[in-house]
């Protein structure tokens, strides 16, 4: 078995502005031993796990309260988890400027509301499977 070497990283010149300071061969921040680490790619990841367990808490929660309050108490366990995702982020110490500070609520907040949405119907959907006209075999 013939082991291919790897590519070599294209080289940037040293007047590359986003290079000042470094040299090529110095690995950057994101950068330790080939991995490369995103820790605003881990808080995405947070947020969608974070979204469905909220979907999943409010359909469970749904059942046990009244019909005219179930859609306070899922977008309000929907919220509660989204503060803490921020207090994840805030956590993790993500290094970040200070004009970037809106990314740590900002980034999947999107995907963490529709997340939650698809979850809360889903499981809803399949607790009272009787409601939607099908028959139950």
């Amino acid at each position: 078995m013939t082991r291919h070497p790897k590519k070599k990283e294209e080289k940037s010149t040293p007047d590359d502005p986003n290079m000042k300071g470094s040299s090529p061969n110095e690995p950057t921040t994101t950068q330790t031993d080939g991995v490369t680490k995103n820790p605003i790619g881990t808080l995405f990841w947070i947020r969608i796990g974070l979204g469905v367990l909220a979907g999943i808490i409010s359909a469970f929660v749904g059942t046990s309260t009244d019909a005219d309050s179930r859609p306070y108490v899922g977008f309000g366990i929907m919220i509660i988890l989204f503060i803490i995702s921020y207090g994840i982020a805030k956590a993790m110490h993500i290094p970040l400027p200070p004009s970037d500070k809106k990314k740590l609520i900002m980034t999947g907040i999107g995907s963490y509301f529709f997340i939650f949405i698809f979850t809360w119907i889903l499981i809803h959907t399949l607790l009272h499977p009787a409601v939607t006209g099908l028959p139950i075999k």
